[in-house]
């Protein structure tokens, strides 16, 4: 037995951060995936590796949200889950500074040396900071939700779809971008799901994957017909939080989660999935593995071309793994021998200090 973690969703785990690997390769890149012929290898690069990086985004995610809908979330228990996040978000940062000091100056500026001292105030990882804040605000806006109740939680969730889920299919409509209120969105349309709503089938499952899949493909060819016209665009719909992404990711999720079994080594590969985004969206990396090293120009025209560039994306896991283990291994020896320490020392100071300017009881 691998633990009392679900190896499914631990994999699915895996799978959502390489989607959200292959899309940083796409849009990060130093040649314009738009540059290319059309053709079957510039559809894949659009549809499953661009946008496949926004439907790993709200499957990582989900995971989170889905879970902490199984108990009550505290103020204290969320920042404790920032305070040990921080930990790790600091131990990168400094570590990709110094090593980009040594070996690549070039890809180092001064802003970003200045982001990586404060990683998480400074938003040098989108996702991280946005998460935080997520954290901040989850044990007020979980009992908002819960005191919301049945219908007006549902009427909630109905107009937000409508606002950012029904609008979002229209180009130039209001939208919402790579931040906190993504996941806020999100988790309305999880918790409206799974506190009140009947579970959805395995048939209704699919159902509602295919769907947004079919979206997909419907605005691929339309992306496929502007450009034999002359009008170069990407795949409208795989943007940030639209609503065939949120249908995707969502009925991933729920499939795997219908699956259950037990592998210590799928489990152990999942710790390390955060670890894999940070070193590889920090912005010198970003430069170095997707402009310099493996840039698509240089790529796509190989043999086998996508095969090579997956397999590429796998050494780049595989290794920033590995990297993740060694510190893993530093932190169980050192900081994590009493984890979470220093902020329940800091924690109870403060409770000690509002309590002692409290007035006292008449």
């Amino acid at each position: 037995m691998g633990g009392c973690r679900n190896s499914s969703i631990e994999l699915l785990r895996i799978i959502a951060m390489f989607m959200i690997l292959m899309h940083h390769f796409i849009v990060h890149n130093g040649y314009d995936v738009l540059k290319l012929p059309l053709g079957p290898e510039r559809i894949f690069f659009q549809l499953v590796m661009q946008g496949g990086g926004k439907v790993g985004v709200v499957i990582f995610f989900s995971i989170s949200a889905w879970f902490f809908l199984d108990k009550e979330q505290t103020i204290k228990s969320n920042l404790k889950r920032v305070w040990i996040m921080e930990r790790e978000l600091l131990f990168w940062s400094l570590i990709l500074v110094a090593f980009y000091l040594v070996f690549d100056r070039t890809d180092l500026g001064m802003k970003l040396m200045v982001k990586s001292i404060a990683p998480l105030s400074m938003g040098l990882w989108w996702y991280a900071t946005a998460y935080a804040i997520f954290l901040a605000l989850l044990p007020f806006l979980s009992r908002g939700l819960k005191a919301l109740g049945r219908e007006y939680h549902l009427a909630l969730a109905a107009t937000v779809l409508t606002i950012w889920g029904l609008l979002s299919f229209i180009p130039g409509a209001q939208s919402l971008s790579d931040n906190v209120f993504g996941f806020i969105y999100v988790f309305i349309l999880i918790s409206a799901y799974k506190w009140y709503m009947k579970p959805f089938t395995t048939k209704q499952i699919w159902l509602l994957t295919g769907i947004g899949f079919g979206f997909f493909l419907l605005y691929t060819v339309a992306s496929a017909t502007l450009s034999l016209m002359g009008h170069d665009m990407g795949i409208f719909i795989t943007g940030s939080w639209k609503l065939p992404v949120v249908m995707v990711g969502f009925g991933m999720f729920l499939l795997f989660d219908r699956v259950t079994f037990h592998s210590r080594a799928v489990n152990r590969i999942a710790q390390s999935a955060f670890s894999v985004y940070l070193i590889t969206d920090y912005a010198a990396s970003e430069k170095l593995l997707w402009v310099r090293l493996f840039n698509l120009q240089n790529l796509y025209q190989q043999p086998w071309a996508i095969l090579l560039i997956l397999g590429i994306l796998l050494a780049i896991y595989a290794i920033c793994t590995l990297l993740d283990f060694i510190r893993q291994a530093l932190f169980a020896v050192t900081i994590d021998k009493r984890r979470g320490r220093w902020f329940e020392l800091l924690w109870d100071k403060a409770c000690e200090r509002k309590n002692s300017q409290l007035p006292p009881p008449r």
